[in-house]
This record gives C-alpha cells, sequence and structure tokens, in this order.
C-alpha cells in the first residue's frame, strides 16, 4: 500500500526501529479512527491516522473548532507534500477526514481512538465514561494527554469498565511532522492493547516509544522538561539571555542528538571522563532550589499576562505576528531538516 513510502519517509538510518519493518502489514491499521478534540495536536494526529486508514472522524464541542481544524490540516497536508514527506496524495488524506460534533455520529465503527482534549483530569474521566459506553472492546481508547498518568482519568473505581483497553499515545508538537511518540501503559492495560497500538503507529510511519510504567510526563516529555527547567532557572538568575540560551540548544546540543541521543553520545564521548563530569555538575542540578527558582519566574511571567506566541508576549516579544503563520514557518523549517537528513542518508 505505502509502507514502503512511509520507511523511506522516516529513514531506517535515523529511526532504526523501522528497520523491523519490510512490508505494509493491513492487519495493524483498523478499518475506522477516530480523533476527539480539534485543536493543534488532534488535528496534527487526524492527518497521521488518515495516511493509511480510510475513514478518520474528528469531533470537537464547537463548528468554529472544526472550521479551524478543516483549515489546518489542508495547510499541513500541502506543506507535507510539498516537502515530500507524505507518502499519498494530499487530497486523499484530506477526503478521509470527517468532521463532526457529534461524538455519537463520529466514533460509530471506530477501532481506534485517539483523544486530544483539555489537560484536564475531570473533562477526560467524563469522555472515558461515555467512550467506554458508546464502544465495546476491542476498540483501543487512548490519550494525548501530555502527562497525566491513565489512572486520574480512568478512575479508580470502576467507571470504565474495560481499563484494559485504554493507553496513552502522547505526541510531540507538530504532530504531523515529529515522528517519534510515547506509548504509555497503566497498569491495568493490556499486552494485546500495547502490541496493537505499537503495530498501528509503526504502519503509519511513526516512531512508537514505549514507556513499560505510567510515569507522569512519560520519556519524551520527561526529557524536555528536565531541559527547559534548567533553561528557566539560567534566565531567572540572569546567567545568560533568552537568545544564548536558546541557541546553546539549537546549535550546541541539537545537531548532535540528531546522529545519537544523549546515552550513545556519553559512549561516543567516553564514560571514563563523562564520570568525572558528572560527579561534580549533576548534584548542582538535582536540588529543590533550582527547580523553586525556575517555576517561580514561569508563574511570575504567566502572572503578569505573558502566554507567550497566544497572545504575543512570554520570554520573547513576538511583535503581533499571527500565530499560525509563526507555527507554519518553523513547521517548514523543521520539514526541510527532515528532508535534508534523508538526503544526506540517501534514503530519496
Amino acid at each position: 500500500m505505502f509502507l514502503s513510502d512511509t520507511v523511506a519517509y522516516y529513514p531506517a538510518a535515523v529511526y532504526p526501529a523501522f528497520r523491523m519493518t519490510t512490508a505494509v502489514d493491513t492487519t495493524a491499521l483498523p478499518r475506522r479512527a477516530e480523533v476527539v478534540g480539534a485543536g493543534l495536536m488532534g488535528t496534527g494526529i487526524a492527518l497521521i491516522l488518515a495516511t493509511g486508514i480510510e475513514r478518520v472522524g474528528v469531533t470537537s464541542r464547537t463548528q468554529e473548532s472544526i472550521d479551524r481544524s478543516r483549515r489546518r490540516v489542508a495547510r499541513y497536508a500541502a506543506d507535507l507534500q510539498a516537502h515530500g514527506l507524505l507518502p499519498l496524495p494530499a487530497e486523499t488524506a484530506i477526503e478521509r477526514l470527517h468532521f463532526t460534533t457529534s461524538l455519537e455520529e463520529a466514533v460509530e465503527g471506530a477501532g481506534f481512538v485517539e483523544e486530544s482534549i483539555v489537560e484536564e483530569a475531570g473533562a477526560k474521566r467524563s469522555l472515558y465514561r461515555q467512550l467506554d459506553t458508546l464502544l465495546a472492546p476491542p476498540a483501543i481508547l487512548s490519550s494525548n494527554t501530555s502527562a497525566l498518568p491513565i489512572a486520574e482519568f480512568v478512575g479508580a473505581t470502576g467507571e470504565v469498565r474495560h481499563p484494559e483497553r485504554v493507553i496513552i499515545s502522547h505526541f510531540v508538537q507538530p504532530a504531523h511532522v515529529v515522528p517519534a511518540l510515547d506509548v504509555v501503559r497503566g497498569p491495568l492495560t493490556s499486552q494485546e492493547t500495547v502490541d496493537r497500538t505499537v503495530a498501528m503507529w509503526r504502519a503509519l510511519g511513526r516512531l512508537p516509544l514505549l514507556m513499560q510504567r505510567d510515569e507522569p510526563g512519560f520519556l519524551i516529555n520527561r526529557l524536555q522538561h528536565a531541559l527547559v527547567r534548567e533553561a528557566v532557572r539560567l534566565l531567572a538568575e540572569g546567567l545568560a539571555t533568552a537568545e544564548d540560551i536558546d541557541a546553546a540548544v539549537q546549535y550546541g546540543l541539537a545537531p548532535r542528538f540528531i546522529t545519537a541521543g544523549p546515552l550513545k553520545q556519553r559512549d561516543v564521548n567516553g564514560l571514563g571522563m563523562h564520570v568525572k563530569v558528572a560527579t561534580r555538575l549533576w548534584p548542582e542540578l538535582d536540588t529543590h532550589d533550582g527547580a523553586a527558582v525556575a517555576l517561580g519566574h514561569l508563574k511570575k511571567i504567566v502572572d503578569s499576562g505573558a502566554l507567550g506566541l497566544e497572545n504575543g508576549r512570554g520570554f520573547y516579544d513576538w511583535g503581533g505576528k499571527p500565530a499560525d503563520d509563526v507555527r507554519q514557518t518553523l513547521d517548514a523549517q523543521l520539514m526541510a531538516l527532515t528532508r535534508a537528513s534523508m538526503e544526506l542518508r540517501g534514503t530519496v
């Protein structure tokens, strides 16, 4: 069908997990899927699903949100196609998406549901009770939560009758571009649910990273927030400007991490030397004061009314630039880098 394209789309040289897949496993893909929540993340995830699944429902509470999602997904698909990063025509993917404000209509017949609503446990609990009633097993119920453990939205008192089919599939923004995602099992998640979820994302050209314990923040966000916390502390204590802190990551760390992650880098650099540096540095990083300083500074910014790109000011002054335009520019840069890495490895 198209998996050979998606293997080239995210080459094995960069993402070794894809060496395991050499042919399309159509049994890994449900006939229908659904995304609940039509925001930035939900829209990107819906497009991913539509690259392989012929009918994908997208539901939101308001028509305004749906209209916004339609505009975004058209742009996302066109951008990916322009960079040679879409495994089928953009029009075909878009035609597979069916938008509605009716949850019942959207999930009818779905074999996989991805929830991407607000990051509030109460709202998610209410939704999962509905989904558990509307969809009988073996349909899988998956959450795009960024940090909440499954128990916080499934509940511990039987609100959801089939917790064995609940799992987390947490994507990184922009979801339609970044291939890696966390797949997290809860204490009651069945092995069958894990296996089917991992197989589905692989068949769709993604790189699922399995976390065997439901620990808040999972794999990607725990690593990301450890870095961000220290970046905010450096800024709060006046040790460097926001521009220099960002440049240290963009031009110092990020290029190296494309070729080798933090653990492989330590092997390459030498563990004997690394243990000496770590012995001196890690105790300074592992302090309550560092976290308190960073969190206090971040809260102070938010309390002042600065929310970042959303309202034009945060760590940076965005100068009134439209948020969607800024995101599209950054997405284009990321897609170009993805394409360049493929060309360097001779996979396109």
